[in-house]
Parts: C-alpha cells; structure tokens; sequence
C-alpha cells in the first residue's frame, strides 16, 4: 500500500484525534483555518482545514505535504494525495468496507462507539485570561467527562466559530471512515474521541468561540491552538485532485 509507507501512521492518528472536539454547527458556506497541535510526547504540527458544504480537506505538513478530502453525498470519497510526487489514491464505498471486514477479522471494528454522560458535564470558568493569536480569551476547565481527565477550553467571547465549530465539520467524514490507519474501530482512538460529539449538548456551555483546547490524560498532555481563521468563499476548488495529478491504483487487501 504505497501512500501508507508515505504518511506516518502517528500523524494520521493526530488527525483523527482532533475529533475530540466535534460538537453541533449550523455549517457556514466555506471556512479555512490553520490549528497548531502540540500531541502528548509528539512533534508539534500544523494544518490547515477547508470546509465546504459537503467536504472536507486537512491539509498536512510534517515530513511531507499531504492531503485528506472527504466529499459527502450518495457516494462519498476520501482522496488521499502526494504532493511531492504528484500523485494521489481515491477512496470509495467498497474500499472503504473492504477496510471495515479487515479490521472485524483482526478485531478491530464492529460495535457502537463510546458515549459520555453530558448531565455530568460542567463548565467551570478559571478566572484567567490569555491572549493567544489575534484573540482575547478566557479559561474555562471541563469536568464530569472521565476519572483523571483534566480539560480547559479557551474561549473568546467576539468568536461565533472557534475550534468546537470547525471540528464538528470533520465527524460525518471520521465516522463513514473508521479506517485502522486513522485509529477506527470500536476499540480504536477515532471510535473513542468521537464521543466528544455530543459536548454542545451540555447544558452550561459559554458562548464565543474556542481559541484553545490544553487536554490531559494518563498518556500526557495535548494543546490543540486555532492560529487563523477565515470565512470566504473560496477562489479555487480545494475538494478536487489538483491538475497535472497522476491517480494510483488502490491496494488489495487480504482476504
């Protein structure tokens, strides 16, 4: 499987962890924004997200510059492309359930993804104010979600879309996916994070938009940072291969 050997199996698990922020949006028509992660005992990265109407693009660029596209619909694809080699693999229904019966034979998929009780979710603010970018915000700590887990939020009250917001955009995608190589399946990171999807649903949630998320966990701590953001429509169409591209024949999977 050759863009396998390409993109380090570590950063499209950071990918999909981000899902951890997914919540509720009322979808504007295009977003970009850059977010900077600095992952628990990992390299610090950057990348950029588009989203459209009805797709998704996380743009890459840590060792090499790749690309993830994921266009909803009747038939959804995943478009995984090189940049440096000019090339890219396409990714349909029946890759993606070949993928699905492989993880169920290694007993890595099947099963509902975890739940969180949002009635023991509270909102605490800390009292504390940062700036970070072009933003003022303040702190706010998470409790009631799991013993041993501490999370603050940043928010900036003149922010009606912020990371919560951006991140939801990306859970149809990680959810049709559940692809081993981002963490899916039942057991999986992607399947475990997704569960952050019902956080807007907690009562007490502050208004504005989050800046910064700092997590913690029993593996360490992560900071997940909104650099920029920009509403706009946008010039050129991000969802496509770009031209001049060569398209890679897909892999084939073990029986």
């Amino acid at each position: 499987m050759p863009i396998s050997r390409s993109v380090p199996r570590a950063t499209l698990i950071a990918v999909t962890s981000l899902s951890l922020l997914v919540g509720g949006y009322a979808q504007a028509d295009d977003v970009k924004a850059t977010v900077e992660i600095q992952p628990a005992g990992g390299a610090e990265m950057s990348m950029d997200y588009w989203m459209g109407s009805d797709a998704v693009r996380i743009d890459i660029s840590q060792g090499q510059e790749v690309s993830m596209i994921w266009t909803a619909g009747a038939s959804p694809t995943m478009l995984m492309v090189q940049h440096a080699e000019r090339r890219y693999m396409e990714w349909g229904e029946q890759q993606f359930q070949m993928m699905r019966q492989m993880m169920q034979r290694v007993g890595g998929g099947g099963g509902e993804s975890p739940t969180i009780n949002v009635d023991n979710i509270r909102f605490s603010p800390t009292g504390e104010t940062e700036t970070i970018g072009p933003w003022s915000a303040a702190g706010v700590r998470i409790t009631g979600m799991e013993s041993g887990d501490e999370n603050t939020i940043w928010v900036a009250s003149d922010l009606d879309v912020g990371l919560f917001e951006i991140f939801a955009r990306m859970g149809d995608a990680l959810e049709a996916m559940q692809m081993p190589m981002m963490g899916g399946g039942a057991g999986g990171a992607q399947a475990q994070l997704l569960r952050y999807t019902q956080m807007t649903s907690a009562a007490g949630l502050p208004s504005g938009g989050v800046v910064r998320v700092d997590a913690s966990d029993e593996n360490g701590a992560t900071t997940i940072t909104l650099q920029s953001l920009a509403e706009a429509p946008f010039g050129d169409d991000p969802f496509v291969a770009p031209a001049g591209y060569e398209k890679m024949q897909m892999p084939n999977f073990p029986e």
